[in-house]
């Protein structure tokens, strides 16, 4: 037997209803209930009506078209989002706002790059058996099925553990990770953004990878990006991994002035040996002349004018102050002082 009072129903249901009114609504139910609302619970209700709130909900659902609209009052709020989570929420707008879609690939492949890569003792199937250590492999067989359904411009992006032996249990990093139907410079534009959000800027060096053209595959600090290899998917494609747990997140923001007093641009072409990086100028050339603001590579040239085992890169150049506009001929000396660098350290050669 069950105690209810009619007065605690009327403040949690925030509506005034009548003991007499309540007891009706209970029996009509099959309940048993005395005139002071002593009420016995039929056996079949047993199981769920256990408590005075039990039979206020009851009551509840024969009134609920009168109970008043209204929210909770709120007096305090607590609580934030953690480092991480502000992380990989940033990273997913910033690859939204390029046009790539989320998706969710299992955590379970048939096989892996690296041959340690820990097994399942009994797996479920020979198709979810290994515990995968990167992500490019899942995003290339989601493209797949993308462009097996027809679908076209395709960008994807995954945000999620890989499991990296070692010993008994594995570490755990979270990646991110990134397939684009594209050539090279739409995933190496979805790594400049993703690592612009956490201040970082990213140095590359030539490296081989299982699933990318060799030659058009280069590693930042942080991972892969370049252009998959001829055959894996029909088209052109690209495709990114970073280990997301390595971009530290700053909370200190230094804003820079980007608009008061205009870039003077300008396209400069090198002869520079074969084996040297444009990257590497750019590096030398932001040490040397802290005016230049951007310089971005945009053609590549090998042939006869510029001789054996050399080659011609062009890049886009910008130079700004913070303090003044630069006048034509400071201009002419930021863009002296960048060549002569240049010159002394890598033979580079400004063709005419």
């Amino acid at each position: 037997m069950i105690r209810l009072r009619p007065e605690r129903t009327s403040a949690l249901l925030g509506l005034d209803v009548e003991a007499r009114a309540q007891r009706a609504i209970l029996t009509g139910l099959g309940f048993d209930a005395s005139d002071d609302l002593q009420v016995t619970v039929p056996t079949w209700r047993m199981r769920d009506v256990t408590r005075e709130v039990d039979l206020i909900e009851e009551i509840g659902r024969m009134k609920l078209d009168e109970v008043p609209f209204s929210l909770p009052e709120r007096r305090e709020m607590y609580g934030r989002l953690k480092p991480g989570q502000r992380k990989r929420r940033l990273v997913e707008d910033v690859l939204a706002g390029l046009g790539f879609s989320e998706v969710y690939t299992p955590s379970l492949v048939a096989e892996d790059p690296r041959p340690d890569a820990l097994r399942i003792p009994r797996p479920q199937s020979q198709e979810m058996s290994v515990l995968r250590t990167t992500l490019l492999p899942s995003l290339v067989e989601a493209a797949r099925h993308n462009l097996d359904a027809g679908n076209e411009g395709i960008a994807l992006f995954e945000i999620a553990h890989v499991y990296l032996p070692n010993g008994e249990l594995p570490t755990e990093p979270q990646h991110v990770a990134g397939i684009v139907q594209a050539p090279f410079a739409r995933a190496k534009g979805a790594v400049e953004r993703i690592l612009a959000v956490v201040r970082k800027r990213g140095t590359y060096e030539r490296i081989e990878h299982p699933l990318m053209h060799p030659g058009k595959t280069a590693s930042s600090q942080h991972g892969p990006v370049g252009e998959l290899r001829p055959g894996l998917l029909e088209g052109e494609w690209s495709a990114f991994e970073l280990d997301l747990d390595g971009l530290e997140l700053l909370d200190d923001w230094n804003y820079e002035d980007v608009i008061t007093y205009p870039p003077v641009k300008q396209d400069l072409a090198f002869t520079i040996p074969e084996d040297v990086l444009a990257g590497d100028l750019v590096d030398e050339a932001r040490r040397t002349v802290p005016e230049l603001r951007e310089m971005t590579p945009f053609d590549v040239y090998h042939g006869k004018q510029v001789g054996e085992g050399r080659k011609s890169v062009a890049f886009r150049v910008e130079f700004q102050s913070p303090a003044r506009t630069l006048t034509d001929a400071e201009a002419a000396e930021l863009r002296q002082k960048l060549v002569k660098a240049l010159a002394a350290k890598f033979g580079a050669e400004l063709r005419a």
